[in-house]
């Protein structure tokens, strides 16, 4: 099958490397679909999700809080504010919230409150993404 190589970096790492068969993005104009021989590209990715259409594995999904797609010579480079797949763990980000919130609360000198009010933010939005995908199955 024709396939064409993706990866979705952010600044937590890598959250996805290999072949697609097709992959659909959230942009400013609406979802885009990106196919094997897609014409060369950069575009917005806002909030929202990517749909991975994998061989081996079938679909995948990663979340993510917007950045940038570029799509050049049959390859695929997504750069993120924050991407993670959607089968992260609950409790892991509840308690990434909870941890934001106190720190918050605390209002440290030494803390960058922005800092804490982005890794917030990115929380709920994992947590509410989850809820959604959960809904839908």
């Amino acid at each position: 099958m024709n396939t064409f190589e993706l990866e979705i970096l952010s600044p937590e790492g890598s959250s996805f490397k290999g072949n697609v068969l097709s992959a659909s993005f959230p942009t400013a104009s609406g979802v885009i679909t990106v196919l094997p021989g897609h014409a060369n590209l950069v575009t917005k990715l806002v909030e929202g999700q990517i749909l991975l259409q994998t061989e081996l594995s079938g679909a995948k999904i990663i979340i993510v809080t917007g950045g940038f797609i570029e799509i050049f010579n049959g390859k695929t480079n997504i750069v993120a504010e924050f991407a993670i797949q959607d089968d992260a763990n609950r409790e892991k980000i509840e308690k990434a919230m909870k941890l934001a919130k106190e720190i918050k609360e605390k209002k440290k000198n030494s803390v960058d409150m922005s800092v804490v009010e982005s890794q917030l933010k990115k929380s709920v939005f994992e947590l509410k993404s989850g809820i959604n995908l959960k809904r839908k199955n």
